[in-house]
């Protein structure tokens, strides 16, 4: 994330997204689906094919049930629906498990994007306050936040479960805003997806950047 020719000096704040922003969530969520793939045939007896397809049905009816709801990205609950569709039952081993071992292949995959931990650093130094923007739960965001260093580095993190309300929802904006203490002519956003992070900013007049692939592209 090479930014340091933009002048900043006028910012108070940058409202910032986490997942596929800071680091690349694709690679480590492929790490982590490889594992419990893995998994789940070893110990569980569900074979990778119909892992995949019993998962994608899960993770759709989540999605449909609690719909713009930071749960909605729970993998708990998508392991859960996953064996239930699979056997008839809950199976709390099953849903815990993968679940744990989800999450703990991805933190350990987890590494900044180039230049993204710079530019938060030189930016705190001209006295600009950040606000992490995320949907997500947040006991996992809370988690990644901690892995990255960012307890050190970022002032607020604010998740969609935190807010009851994903992006491009104008509360979770508005929200964070009340945490720094900023309008929205003081801040701007930066993050991966034109839908929820760009036009979700500028919905509020905030200035916002794309990234993709740690590149800024307008």
């Amino acid at each position: 994330m090479d930014l340091s020719n933009w002048n900043l000096i006028p910012l108070k704040g940058v409202l910032l997204d986490l997942d596929n922003t800071l680091y690349n969530y694709d690679k480590c969520h492929q790490k982590a689906m490889d594992a419990c793939t893995v998994q789940a045939s070893m110990k569980f007896g569900i074979e990778k094919d119909n892992f995949t397809s019993l998962l994608k049905e899960a993770r759709g009816r989540v999605h449909k049930d609690l719909h713009g709801q930071g749960a909605s990205h729970s993998r708990l609950l998508y392991f859960q629906k996953l064996f239930e569709n699979h056997a008839g039952y809950t199976n709390a081993e099953f849903a815990l498990n993968m679940e744990a071992l989800y999450w703990d292949v991805f933190l350990t995959e987890m590494s900044w994007y180039p230049g993204a931990k710079e530019f938060i650093e030189s930016s705190i130094e001209k006295g600009i306050k950040f606000c992490i923007v995320t949907d997500l739960t947040a006991q996992i965001q809370l988690q990644k936040f901690l892995h990255l260093g960012l307890q050190d580095l970022v002032h607020f993190m604010l998740s969609s479960e935190e807010a009851g309300a994903e992006k491009p929802n104008p509360y979770i904006f508005e929200l964070a805003l009340e945490k720094l203490k900023l309008t929205p002519i003081d801040v701007i956003m930066i993050g991966d997806s034109f839908d929820k992070d760009i036009q979700g900013a500028e919905n509020l007049g905030i200035k916002a950047y794309l990234i993709k692939d740690n590149t800024i592209l307008f």
